[in-house]
């Protein structure tokens, strides 16, 4: 019998060159739409994140007689705080009332009672939103309330003991002020913004107003005037801006800061609606018009001109136009208020439609 031989086939050098290179093919059509839907995906739980703000907002407003949402203790009646130390802390001005209810809150929500209210703390613009997670009774620190694309709020939010000592610095980049005993806070914050006309009259000592700085702000002279805004004072629910994050994170390979021109963010608005707006370019150029209305200076209600600051950024937050940042180079921005600062505040619009043009009646 004749034995027979089989001879194994194997792949040439040149096969398996071209194996390769269609799978780095495949690989390098494939990586780009992976990357969008990925993206895709992370804007939508943005949205869905606004949205549920927005829910959250019509019920409160339902349950508490038309109010919005914010900080409510007053020194008259800081006794319906839950601790002694804070009842005698709110015993000031709307602002020391204000913090105590923003401390009192992290201490039951988050268990946090080695937290003592920060010295010339302004909570309503960073933490507002803690007063909506006390009404639904949420758990602190809560994902809801930060941007997926805020990466460095979500490192902070995985270890907040940190915060308030030397050891914050680990978590870097982190604020200036996290490493000092009222930096406990940082944790807490939310990538997103309650405008500031939800808590604060649009004109008169009891408002809250920009100050020099994207991140200063001038207090309220008149006391128990913060959070009596309520949502019928809204006249152009669909076109006014309820809530915003101040970086555009979710378009383009960099971050901008909300008043840049180049800034794409989804926005809630007082329907309810959550839109993604471009912020736009600043009409005293020869380009096409704002996308977003200019917004007035509240110290100068009655005038045409709006307001503009200096946006300076720290390493956490997006850079200057030029990628830049203050903390390193000193470097800043002039911008203008946009939708911070609405012209006529709930009764003004943002998008969609003109500004108002007068001073409205109250």
């Amino acid at each position: 019998m004749v034995g027979t031989v089989r001879v194994r086939r194997a792949f040439t050098l040149i096969e398996l060159l071209v194996v390769i290179a269609i799978v780095a093919l495949l690989i390098g059509i494939l990586l780009p739409s992976l990357a969008e839907a990925r993206r895709s995906g992370k804007v939508t739980l943005c949205q869905s994140n606004l949205h549920q703000f927005g829910v959250a907002t019509q019920s409160y407003s339902t349950d508490y007689q038309d109010k919005l949402w914010s900080f409510t203790v007053t020194a008259a009646t800081r006794d319906r705080l839950t601790y002694p130390d804070l009842v005698a802390w709110a015993n000031g001005d709307d602002l020391a009332a204000a913090s105590a209810q923003a401390t009192d809150i992290v201490r039951r929500r988050a268990g946090r009672d080695d937290v003592n209210p920060p010295s010339a703390w302004i909570p309503h613009v960073l933490y507002n939103h803690l007063v909506l997670q006390d009404y639904l009774a949420s758990r602190l620190p809560e994902k809801m309330v930060v941007c997926p694309e805020d990466k460095h709020r979500l490192r902070w939010q995985s270890d907040p003991p940190l915060f308030g000592t030397a050891n914050a610095a680990a978590l870097a980049p982190v604020p200036g002020n996290a490493t000092t005993p009222d930096g406990w806070r940082w944790p807490y914050s939310s990538s997103y913004e309650t405008v500031p006309y939800q808590y604060s009259p649009e004109r008169g000592n009891g408002m809250i107003s920009q100050a020099g700085t994207h991140r200063t702000y001038y207090g309220p002279t008149a006391q128990n005037v913060l959070g009596k805004r309520k949502l019928s004072q809204v006249q152009f629910p669909s076109q006014k801006v309820q809530i915003m994050d101040s970086n555009a994170r979710h378009f383009g390979k960099r971050t901008w800061y909300y008043a840049h021109a180049s800034a794409r963010i989804p926005l809630l608005f007082f329907d309810v609606a959550v839109k993604t707006r471009l912020t736009g370019a600043p009409q005293t150029t020869a380009q096409a018009p704002l996308d977003a209305n200019e917004g007035w200076n509240p110290a100068s209600p009655t005038t045409q001109f709006y307001l503009t600051y200096a946006y300076q950024p720290e390493l956490w937050e997006a850079p200057t136009l030029n990628g830049a940042y203050y903390e390193t180079s000193g470097a800043q921005d002039t911008v203008i208020g946009f939708y911070r600062w609405t012209r006529g505040g709930l009764q003004g619009a943002d998008f969609e439609g003109k500004e108002l043009k007068t001073w409205p009646t109250w």
